[in-house]
């Protein structure tokens, strides 16, 4: 069976599916409910499904991941599933579920004797910044930077810039940028984008240039690393920082690319998978609310744009030959 890595896990969505557990360093475990076919069979489901980009059903997986481990009184399995299910319903667009699911999992695991672990703090703090609930995602991703795990620490360096500049605090923020300017290379393409886009916000107010070009480049690596979510938000810094330095007409292109682009992502989120449909049920991957109002907020500051311009068109009943 295959998992992903720890460096791998915050590259393509924020944050991916992550093997929880560490080495017993060949010493025999208990039987757990790693040992147990039906919570293997659903890990390994919700795994591919997340792969896929059906969310709906990596969520369901996980989910009966987490009761069998509770079947089991499982404290490991019963965090790892649990991780594995906000992270899915994070990136279905639904970060309220996922700080539930932090929250219960935090609490299942500790009365079986489970650490908290610094992997949830970062989940939550990037579910609340979803939330605009700006002085918790700080306090919750501010202590991530200092992990050994640099790419873990350079994701909860933007996910604290992120909310220090949306919340107005400037303190917190420059402890983001200070981070990323003290970087050394080589870099990885998602710490060189989360580098540039923190930059690019520390610099809109005094230059709206350089910001530009740094959003933009932001935006570019993302698209390689088909990170849409934040290349979106990338394009959409582009535009204010062209809105700021006077060229309004790169600005609406920029801030209609953001809009397009989050609405597919919108539209995506809220379209049911057959598999899921074929079982009897019409879960969506997630609210999408945020990429909708996201979509919506940029559509308006470009002066109005097709959202879904290659949407076919219904011919009238009146004009079909008959």
């Amino acid at each position: 069976m295959k998992r992903v890595t720890s460096q791998t896990f915050l590259a393509p969505l924020l944050l991916a599916p992550l093997l929880l557990t560490g080495c017993g360093g060949g010493a025999v475990e208990a039987p757990s409910a790693r040992d147990d076919a039906a919570w293997d069979q659903a890990m390994t489901a919700g795994q591919d499904s997340f792969e896929l980009g059906r969310y709906s059903v990596a969520i369901t997986q996980y989910r009966r991941a987490a009761d069998l481990a509770l079947l089991r009184d499982d404290g490991v399995a019963t965090a790892e599933a649990g991780y594995d299910l906000a992270v899915s319903q994070l990136a279905g667009d639904d970060p309220a579920a996922a700080v539930r699911t932090v929250q219960t999992t935090r609490q299942a695991a500790a009365v079986r004797g489970q650490t908290a672990r610094p992997e949830f703090d970062l989940i939550e703090a990037a579910a609340r910044y979803r939330l605009n609930q700006y002085p918790q995602a700080v306090a919750l991703a501010s202590g991530g930077m200092a992990s050994p795990d640099t790419a873990y620490a350079a994701r909860s360096a933007l996910v604290l810039g992120l909310a220090a500049d949306a919340g107005r605090d400037a303190t917190a923020f420059q402890k983001a940028l200070t981070y990323f300017n003290g970087l050394k290379p080589p870099l990885s393409g998602t710490e060189q984008a989360d580098k540039a886009e923190i930059q690019a916000r520390a610099l809109l107010a005094s230059n709206p240039v350089q910001a530009e070009q740094l959003a933009e480049q932001a935006a570019t690596l993302r698209r390689d690393e088909s990170s849409y979510r934040d290349m979106a938000r990338a394009l959409a810094l582009a535009g204010q920082a062209a809105d700021r330095s006077g060229d309004h007409q790169k600005a609406a292109s920029f801030w209609a690319r953001a809009a397009q682009s989050a609405s597919m992502q919108a539209k995506s989120a809220n379209t049911a998978d057959a598999a899921t449909v074929t079982q009897g049920e019409s879960l969506l991957r997630g609210g999408a609310m945020s990429a909708q109002s996201d979509a919506a907020q940029w559509a308006n500051l470009a002066g109005g744009v097709a959202l879904h311009p290659f949407a076919e068109q219904k011919t009238p009943a009146s004009k079909k030959s008959l």
